[in-house]
């Protein structure tokens, strides 16, 4: 997203010497200005400018366009790239500012952030650090525990890792291409070197679009993150910097930087956050940045629209639009944390102000004295990376040391937990809502702790990783939990991740020797004919198919398998209407029903919300056990308003039982995240392994009342 050569200058013609041929590019400082606008604007308001975050994809093509063109000059200039100064001069151009609002973040984080969401904030921060921010986001896009993680004040680094790897790997294939130059006649003289550069640059971004096509249609989660994928935007840049400048009649030119602004206007407003990207939508994006490059600045036309491109506000926030980038969003993250409480409108006026300031200072301050200072030996490459490395390393150490804090006070606290437990067990967790232990529960001594931590928390989600292998390949059978014997009921547990996370409960049971049971789910995919929500990649989508096909062809092939089937899942996932949803519900039934296999349907739990933000271990994190009371949900919006289309499948069905265990969740207007000192939810809608375990005898309970334990 940054400026990448002098700010304002490209070349009209490639290999032309550069003295010759360099002027003056208003129009690109403006479209650096309406980049990042639109970014910021996306991120204060984003229901007003639902596609503003199109403005990356504009900086994408801008620095591939620009870097692309200077490295070419200095190719015909010297007929080498210098690779080490090269890499030095993008250092001291982009790093200076960046890890300046790094360490700031940093110190900001511990200040003000819930010690709880430490771990992934410097994490976050010290991936940024290293410039691999985005392959980390895209790994925890795919990673169903990290998936639903808050925004950091580093997240929006990864567009600038993306950009770095870039600016690593760009010279490298076009040195490949010099060595690759003198295959080619002789008679194309000094063009033998740039038709080797294009060829090989737009191979590169060929491959890259066809690449990027497919994982946003398979994967668009990780898609929108990884370099690979957003090479081909660079790509369409660098591939314009060897086309003149449009020629011709000005009027034509001006047409062309108006038809390229109405595209991004139009992209901006029309796309959003449903809209895959970088697929098939990038394309015009890509395309309405490069016809405004490519016409330029024809300034005898009235009606350009470069005019307001170069309208002095506008070169004034292109000028900074590298520091807005970098400031904006540190203070959009952090700033509730500071004042306790979300973002109204005048303080996101004051936040798009601060940020103007902040990025002017750190223009004049930083960026240009480190670009153009002679002192300490900075313009030597060796001195560049020295700092660099120094640098790198006092940040990621940084976030080793907020890591190990978290650590060490997540320890002590496990131990006086442990300790606790031995003395005041017999009220945790479930139990203390328990009416035949109200003589003795709940127990006040609880009331001091949440076990696990908030900043545990995420370690406590059921996933069972083993699991994966038994709902892939032919040979489909569900996870076992205990060898099936006779006289012990063998049952299949169905669904999505909220039945997942009841498998904690179920291993009590096992371990009993209550029952013996498969786990049959997979992340969003309840047990229904209708698919995933239209949000969940399409290779979750797939899976979710193909175990429900495998489940059904299973119960038709073996119908005398399971003695009884629990399901659940999210209530809150379909977009269906309702009674699609039950009818879903009974479709899917039909073999199990068929095989007179009983089915038990149980209630989802209650939940925080839909967002990363309503997961009730922030509050937590903020005030402490004492006033966990304060972070309850509230049950209206967590159970009452929630459609759960089982009750009703029940009702117009035989051998089904409706198992509803809110009581153990809620009071009548509340349901705490905190009961009986243990820790209810591992994130905004997912119950702890710690909570489940702790319900089993009730569970047991409701299985035996339905006749299906004795």
């Amino acid at each position: 997203m940054s400026a990448t050569v002098q700010s304002r200058r490209a070349l009209p013609t490639v290999g032309t010497p550069a003295s010759a041929s360099s002027y003056l590019r208003p129009e690109i400082q403006g479209l650096r200005a309406i980049a990042v606008g639109l970014v910021v604007i996306f991120h204060l308001w984003p229901h007003r400018l639902p596609g503003g975050y199109l403005g990356v994809d504009v900086f994408f093509v801008i620095s591939g366009y620009l870097i692309t063109a200077h490295i070419l000059r200095e190719s015909d200039r010297t007929g080498r790239i210098a690779l080490g100064k090269f890499w030095a001069r993008r250092a001291r151009r982009l790093l200076p500012a960046a890890y300046l609002v790094l360490g700031v973040s940093l110190v900001a984080v511990f200040l003000w952030v819930p010690r709880m969401l430490w771990q992934q904030f410097v994490r976050e921060v010290g991936a940024a650090a290293l410039y691999v921010e985005n392959w980390a986001l895209a790994a925890d896009a795919v990673d169903y525990l990290a998936a639903d993680n808050v925004a950091s004040p580093a997240q929006h680094y990864w567009t600038l890792s993306a950009e770095e790897q870039f600016y690593i790997v760009w010279p490298v294939l076009v040195i490949a291409a010099l060595w690759c130059a003198p295959i080619l006649s002789t008679r194309l003289g000094q063009r033998r070197q740039h038709i080797a550069i294009f060829a090989m640059l737009a191979t590169v971004t060929v491959a890259s679009f066809v690449y990027s096509l497919h994982l946003t249609a398979t994967d668009p989660a990780t898609s929108y993150f990884v370099t690979t994928t957003r090479a081909w935007e660079f790509g369409v840049g660098a591939l314009l910097a060897f086309v003149p400048v449009l020629a011709g009649r000005a009027s034509l030119r001006a047409l062309v930087s108006l038809l390229g602004l109405v595209t991004l206007a139009v992209c901006a407003m029309r796309m959003d956050e449903a809209t895959p990207m970088p697929g098939t939508a990038a394309v015009w994006v890509v395309l309405g940045t490069a016809a405004l490059l490519w016409a330029g600045h024809p300034s005898s036309v009235a009606w350009s629209p470069t005019h307001a491109l170069s309208w002095r506000p506008a070169q004034f926030i292109g000028d900074i639009s590298y520091s807005v980038y970098l400031w904006h969003w540190p203070l959009i993250v952090i700033l509730p944390y500071a004042t306790g409480s979300s973002l109204g409108t005048l303080d996101k006026i004051a936040i798009a102000v601060v940020t103007i300031l902040l990025s002017w200072a750190t223009k004049k301050w930083v960026e240009d004295p480190v670009r153009t200072t002679r002192r300490l030996g900075i313009p030597r490459s060796g001195v560049t990376f020295g700092l660099v490395g120094a640098t790198a390393g006092a940040l990621v150490a940084g976030c080793f040391v907020g890591w190990s804090v978290v650590d060490y006070d997540n320890a002590a606290r496990a131990e006086a937990a442990e300790s606790l437990l031995k003395q005041h067990g017999a009220c945790f967790g479930a139990a203390a809502r328990d009416p035949k232990l109200a003589d003795t529960c709940p127990d006040p001594a609880l009331d001091k702790v949440v076990i696990p931590d908030p900043s545990e928390v995420k370690k406590d989600h059921a996933a069972y990783r083993r699991c994966l292998k038994y709902l892939r390949g032919d040979d489909f059978e569900g996870c076992p939990f205990g060898t099936p014997r006779r006289g012990v009921p063998h049952v299949a547990v169905v669904g999505d991740s909220h039945a997942r996370a009841l498998m904690p409960m179920f291993e009590i049971l096992v371990d009993q020797g209550v029952l013996t049971a498969e786990m049959i789910a997979s992340p969003s995919c309840g047990w229904s004919t209708l698919p995933p929500a239209a949000g969940n990649p399409e290779s979750r989508k797939v899976a979710c198919a193909e175990m429900k096909a495998n489940l059904d062809e299973l119960l038709r092939a073996e119908p005398d398998r399971f003695d009884f089937i629990v399901t659940t899942s999210r209530a809150s996932s379909q977009r269906a209407s309702e009674e699609a949803r039950v009818q879903g519900v009974l479709d899917v039934w039909e073999p199990a029903l068929k095989a007179k296999t009983p089915i038990v349907a149980i209630r989802d739990n209650p939940e925080g919300g839909r967002r990363a933000e309503d997961d009730p271990n922030i509050c937590l994190g903020e005030v402490g056990a004492a006033r966990a009371a304060e972070c309850a949900l509230s049950r209206k919006a967590a159970i009452t308003d929630v459609f759960d289309p089982y009750e009703q499948a029940v009702e117009r069905s035989k051998r089904t039982t409706y198992v509803d265990m809110t009581k153990w969740y809620c009071d009548k207007d509340k349901c705490p995240v905190v009961i009986g000192g243990a820790n209810v939810f591992s994130d905004s809608n997912h119950v702890t392994i710690t909570y489940a375990r702790t319900l089993a005898p009730y569970y047991k309970a409701a299985f035996a009342k339905a006749g299906l334990l004795d």
